[in-house]
């Protein structure tokens, strides 16, 4: 049985060792075909005669952005609340002092201690 078993071992080990040295020598003499090169699309270049000016627009001074508050928290958000773009503001105030007088709280994170 061992004797039977060991040959069978023996022509299977054979077998896979052809069949791997025929497939090697397959791939290994066929040339690789080239890569095709990657194009860019780039635009076309304009003509001289055709210009692009841009116009400088004046510098327009910006008001200081309201602070604004949430009717539900009664919390008010100034600029420098990592907040303020998120909320909808839907109630303004000209400055925190308004906010104050109104009963609003300024808003804190929850790292920060109030003093």
């Amino acid at each position: 049985m061992l004797w039977l078993f060991s040959q069978m071992f023996l022509l299977c080990a054979v077998s896979f060792a052809a069949g791997s040295l025929v497939t090697w020598s397959a791939v290994r003499g066929r040339p690789q075909p080239e890569r095709p090169k990657a194009r860019l699309a780039l635009p076309a270049p304009r003509p001289a005669a055709e210009q692009v000016v841009i116009a400088k627009q004046p510098v327009v001074e910006q008001e200081p952005l309201p602070v604004k508050g949430n009717p539900k928290t009664r919390v008010y958000h100034t600029p420098e609340s990592p907040y303020y773009r998120r909320m909808k503001g839907d109630t303004t105030f000209g400055s925190e002092a308004e906010a104050l007088t109104a009963g609003y709280r300024m808003w804190t994170t929850k790292g920060r201690v109030k003093a």
